[in-house]
């Protein structure tokens, strides 16, 4: 391997440990839990339960329940669920009131990493009041190497990966083929990718107690599988370039090339199985086949133009074909990277807020900033610099000299590309970080006088659960308000009243977090000011307290492994985008394919060009098949049927549609996009268009799937109830 090789792959783990956030998460985060984060149960539970965001490897997964004191409440081992690979969950005695802590630990089947975490919940007092006591404090430091470490070796080995797999297209694409020269370069790689692998496969074992759990780790989870791929690959490239290495005149450079393209494969194929698209659940087969593109098209890029570098170092004579042929499978595979790249991101970026309130976010970021960098380098070089013909390579050196310093640029801008795509794969993604039932925030702010004293008091969020309630006050400099109580008051005096000092942070202001609203409905909360002088005053507010959680317009299961993993396109905006990538190619390459195959070939790719535009204007405007169109209603619409839709709209619906369906529920604010107006929308579409809506949801709305929660006849039984009152012409 070269120096110049060396000092990239060194700056490679500079980057990495530069660009990676003070604090990180690994992949199996908490999705939601059953009872929720910071609930207030009036009864005990039996069963705890949690939804993790990647498939769990159950031997190194649990879940323990413990009170204020430490002491574990949970009984049996943790369960798992073989229709939900995510869920696990344990069974608890009867808890009396209190406070608890849930801890949980997971390894993830998808990556092989660890995570710890922890949450609590109250079982609140017979009176309903908050009970006494507190979560407790969990130790979440892991074994092993710190993960600022794996994010190095990730970028190393896959700036390895990028190297070596253009190191063979190089061999394959120049003639002569300058095999001999890349060798160095592709055993360095190998060295480095094996000693990479060595690390991911030891680090796994540590993190789950020491090195006797290197079989767990490689051969009981899916992560290990694919490890073990990659072991199988790089040994036997190792071992095909130490024969050649020994015994050059007896391994044919050709059939060489063909053996450790099929093993570059391979090591592709290991890395793209335990990316953030093989982690998605419903359409992970299209993640990982998204990532794995992206990620060989970056390889046959940064990687090929690298080597391209190393091959003409000693060969002047051959630079302009040589560039030429790159040049051409360059162009090809860039806008191709760009869509598989666009793709893979609209997968983990579900909305906007995960691309600027996420580390995830913010470092992607930084990938698209140095992306633009990396694209003007390669449009001055392939539109500006690039020798056009023999003559003009020996024309102007000045020119030759630069368009070699911009390759170089071009490479480095590439590995730092690659280096951010390392740090991103060691990050939670916005998609996986992404609760499936997420926590609404009611804040409210209330303003009180008595007499010469203003206080306001801040509720946040304002649910039931865990709040903060916060009170600024202002009084007479020569008689402040010393301490400040808080006394909680239900709406049924059944529920006895609980009073709670405050604590003091400066400036006026008392503070008290805690889970004293046990119950939705109506509270009133007394604020009873204690002053240095004179009487003491009492202040009231009320708030309108409700539940503290709703289902995420991400959280419906989409679907199997070949199920749309987008949730800002349907599978007509996937089809545009790629005939619209394929026609380009055909237009832009008409003139090579001229030169080379001659005019037929050329007019042939014209056509494929405007057919490629007309899929993709189909596609977007013309073509759009509903959900459930051809799907007949089998239940009559009678008025049986109308009123028992009637109460499950009532139940289930009213809240973001509102009673007249007009979607102005007291949800309806809550949502990413507004509830669908019915008086609109039902006439229009047929009754399996409306049945397939309320079974699967629709995309990119807070509209949920019901049907786990509702049964084929409810579901009809809701249709028909709509059809009867927001159809005029049903009733006709």
């Amino acid at each position: 391997m070269t120096r110049a090789v060396a000092v990239l792959l060194a700056v490679a783990a500079v980057l990495a440990v530069w660009l990676w956030p003070q604090s990180a998460d690994a992949h199996a985060l908490l999705a939601r839990a059953d009872p929720p984060v910071n609930a207030s149960l009036r009864e005990s539970p039996t069963l705890v339960t949690l939804f993790m965001t990647e498939q769990l490897q159950r031997t190194h997964s649990s879940v323990q329940v413990l009170d204020s004191a430490a002491q574990r409440r949970d009984i049996g081992e943790t369960e798992f669920s073989d229709e939900v690979p995510t869920q696990m969950g344990v069974r608890v005695l009867k808890l009396e009131p209190g406070v608890y802590t849930v801890v949980w630990e997971t390894l993830s089947e998808v990556d092989g990493h660890t995570w710890t975490g922890s949450y609590v919940f109250s079982v609140l007092n017979q009176d309903g009041s908050a009970p006494s006591g507190s979560g407790i404090a969990i130790d979440l430091d892991r074994p092993g190497p710190p993960v600022a470490a794996d994010a190095v070796v990730k970028a190393i080995g896959l700036a390895a990966l990028v190297l070596f797999v253009g190191a063979v297209l190089i061999g394959w694409l120049l003639r002569p083929s300058p095999l001999p020269t890349l060798l160095p370069l592709m055993a360095g790689t190998l060295a480095i990718a094996i000693a990479g692998t060595a690390y991911e496969s030891i680090a796994g074992a540590l993190r789950l107690g020491d090195i006797g759990f290197l079989g767990d780790v490689l051969f009981d989870s899916r992560n290990g599988l694919w490890l073990q791929q990659r072991w199988y690959a790089l040994i036997l490239a190792a071992l095909a370039l130490s024969a050649r290495l020994i015994w050059p005149r007896s391994v044919d450079s050709r059939m060489l090339l063909r053996l450790l393209a099929v093993l570059a494969l391979a090591w592709l194929a290991s890395t793209s199985a335990v990316s953030h698209g093989a982690a998605i659940g419903s359409g992970w087969i299209w993640g990982t086949l998204f990532d794995a593109l992206h990620l060989s098209l970056v390889a046959v890029w940064i990687g090929g133009l690298a080597s391209l570098i190393l091959a003409l170092k000693d060969r002047p004579e051959v630079r302009v074909e040589a560039v030429r042929r790159f040049s051409l499978v360059a162009a090809a595979s860039v806008p191709v990277l760009f869509a598989a790249g666009l793709l893979s991101a609209l997968i983990q970026i579900p909305d906007v807020g995960g691309l600027v309130d996420t580390d995830w976010g913010l470092v992607f970021i930084v990938k698209v900033v140095v992306l633009l960098a990396l694209f003007s380098a390669a449009a001055t070089n392939a539109f500006l610099l690039r020798p056009r013909d023999a003559d003009s390579d020996g024309q102007d050196e000045d020119l030759a000299r630069r368009f070699r310093r911009m390759m170089r640029i071009e490479t480095a801008l590439g590995l730092v590309v690659i280096v951010v795509s390392a740090v991103l794969t060691q990050l939670p993604s916005p998609a996986s970080a992404q609760p499936e039932i997420e926590q609404k925030d009611n804040t409210v702010v209330e303003t009180v006088a008595r007499g010469d004293v203003v206080v306001s008091l801040e509720i946040s969020p304002n649910l039931v659960g865990f709040n903060t309630w916060t009170a600024t006050v202002d009084a007479p400099s020569d008689n402040p308000v010393e301490d400040l109580l808080l006394r909680f008051r239900y709406q049924d005096a059944a529920v006895g009243p609980v009073t709670v000092n405050t604590t003091p942070i400066g400036d006026g202001r008392f503070q008290l977090e805690g889970a004293y609203f046990g119950l939705p409905g109506d509270w009133t909360v007394e604020m009873e000011l204690r002053r240095a002088s004179g009487d003491d005053l009492v202040a009231a507010v009320r708030t309108s307290v409700e539940s503290g959680y709703q289902a995420s317009p991400f959280a419906a299961d989409r679907g199997g492994a070949l199920a749309l993993p987008l949730t800002q396109m349907d599978w007509n905006g996937v089809g545009a985008l790629w005939a619209l990538i394929v026609g380009g190619l055909a237009w832009i390459n008409r003139p090579n394919l001229r030169d080379r195959f001659g005019p037929r070939v050329a007019d042939g790719a014209f056509v494929g060009a405007v057919l490629g535009l007309i899929v993709a204007v189909v596609l977007l405007t013309g073509l759009h098949v509903e959900p459930g169109r051809t799907l007949a209603n089998p239940v009559a619409l009678t008025a049986d049927s109308v009123e028992r839709g009637s109460a499950l709209f009532a139940a289930n619906c009213v809240s973001c549609h509102g009673g007249t369906g007009a979607g102005d529920g007291p949800l309806a604010y809550s949502l990413p996009a507004p509830p669908a107006n019915f008086t609109i929308h039902v006439p229009f579409h047929p009754d399996g268009v409306l049945y397939a809506w309320i079974t699967d949801g629709i995309r990119g709305t807070g509209m949920p799937g019901w049907s786990p929660q509702l049964s084929d006849q409810e579901r009809w039984d809701l249709v028909n109830y709509l059809r009867a009152n927001f159809d005029p012409l049903a009733t006709q």
